[in-house]
């Protein structure tokens, strides 16, 4: 399993201009690749790299490796621009990634050799208390990072042999959504009102404070920079921990695959909350996880997920009416979000019929539901 130390560097003011001097450099030099793209209408690595390559080395002054790096993202980034139809990709300066071949990283020493136009420099940086437990970790790659405050840090990816799920405990399936930020097979619920609530206030104050322009509302603007993030990071954090815990060693937690979903055309008011909704982020902490603690996690097709009755299989227009879920084949009504979770169970080939527990009287269009995850 894998997952990234945030260090901060320890740099000197020399070693600053240089790493901020590589940094423009390479920018410069992906943005001169993607423009070598476009004009060619060619994405392919190797061939655009016999394009580059002697620029990269002579105009822009980058090393071997750096100049390697450089196309292979300028490539990759134009290749998801052009997949996705969006703008021309353009490179700020403000990262830098490095390989295996342009850094060495010691953990235990806290020095990290980074390839830069001027050579390589040793460069000492401080590791936060909260990830001093993984430093026997392995190093493979990282990102050095140019923030706000003007301060480097240097993104590593660590790794160690991950804890395999036998796949022999309990099996959860997992429908993510907008109403409910999931709910699962077993009957948890987790109500977004109150998440969409905290976005909207922020989207809300954030435009007021751009509208006054002041000085004290750029102040408030920049202390309000990450808050938002770091709420929607806290409420995946916490949903993940009580679904492994749910799932316990050996465990499989069951997702649908959401490929797309950003692509897709939606009402203006859903492209808001499309956009606005960290279910990647969620994915990525249900799987790292699921490696720490050996939970396995699986993905099977959305497709029908919402329209097929969990009951008896019958898949008919209509039968979903806003929350609920009202079979026309067998009649049975439930959650339409706990319908959708039990479908994705049933796609994995689980046993069992819709559990008695979750059925719904006539008329009754939700069961209890959890604002606080409880």
């Amino acid at each position: 399993m894998m997952k990234t130390m945030q260090t901060v560097v320890l740099e000197d003011a020399s070693q600053k201009a240089i790493l901020e001097d590589t940094l423009s450099r390479m920018s410069s030099a992906q943005n001169f690749v993607v423009d070598v793209c476009y004009e060619s209408e060619d994405t392919n690595t190797f061939r655009v790299h016999h394009k580059t390559y002697r620029k990269l080395r002579q105009d822009f002054g980058l090393p071997s490796q750096l100049a390697v790096v450089a196309n292979k993202y300028a490539c990759a980034s134009v290749k998801t621009s052009i997949k996705r139809k969006g703008r021309k990709p353009v490179f700020s300066g403000k990262s830098i990634h490095y390989d295996a071949r342009s850094c060495t990283i010691n953990l235990e020493k806290s020095v990290v050799s980074l390839l830069t136009i001027k050579g390589r420099i040793k460069v000492k940086f401080e590791i936060p208390k909260y990830f001093k437990q993984f430093v026997g970790w392995k190093a493979k790659e990282s990102n050095l990072v140019k923030c706000r405050d003007g301060k480097f840090r240097l993104m590593v990816s660590i790794e160690r042999t991950s804890i395999k799920s036998k796949k022999t405990g309990r099996i959860i399936a997992i429908d993510r959504g907008i109403n409910n930020l999931i709910a699962t097979s077993d009957g948890w619920l987790y109500e977004s009102r109150h998440v969409w609530e905290i976005k909207q206030h922020y989207v809300s104050l954030r435009s007021r404070l751009h509208s006054k322009g002041t000085r004290s509302a750029k102040r408030h603007l920049a202390k309000m920079r990450g808050r938002e993030r770091r709420f929607m990071r806290d409420v995946n954090h916490c949903i993940s921990r009580r679904l492994i815990g749910s799932a316990g060693k050996d465990g499989v937690i069951v997702l649908e695959k959401l490929n797309g979903i950003r692509d897709a055309k939606h009402r203006h008011e859903q492209n808001w909350l499309f956009s606005n909704w960290a279910f990647y982020q969620l994915e990525h902490f249900l799987i790292y996880k699921g490696e720490e603690t050996g939970v396995a996690i699986e993905f099977v097709p959305a497709k029908d997920t919402s329209k097929t009755c969990s009951a008896c299989g019958s898949l008919r227009r209509g039968q979903r009416q806003g929350s609920a879920f009202r079979c026309k084949a067998c009649g049975v009504v439930l959650h339409a979000d706990l319908n959708a979770a039990k479908n994705i169970l049933h796609k994995y080939h689980a046993d069992g019929l819709l559990s008695t527990s979750l059925l719904l009287p006539k008329g009754l269009s939700k069961p209890f539901i959890s604002m606080d995850g409880s």
